[in-house]
């Protein structure tokens, strides 16, 4: 009773809309939070990786480059 009054209204139609995209919105939101936060470490992290062996000079042993 309470599905066939939904979807054969406007306004049942547009509700059973919106919980479907509210529910599509939980369930994508945690992946790109964590989505967003594991590419910001990751880029920390390539970023230090990066600092480190352009400071680091040229290594003992390895002939320079021409």
């Amino acid at each position: 009773m309470c599905k066939t009054a939904l979807t054969d209204s406007p306004e049942g139609r547009d509700i059973g809309e919106s919980f479907n995209r509210g529910i599509l919105v939980m369930i994508g939101a945690p992946y790109l939070v964590f989505g967003v936060v594991g590419a910001a470490l990751f880029r920390e992290k390539l970023q230090a990786t990066w600092r480190r062996f352009r400071h680091s000079g040229p290594r003992a042993g390895t002939p320079p480059r021409p």
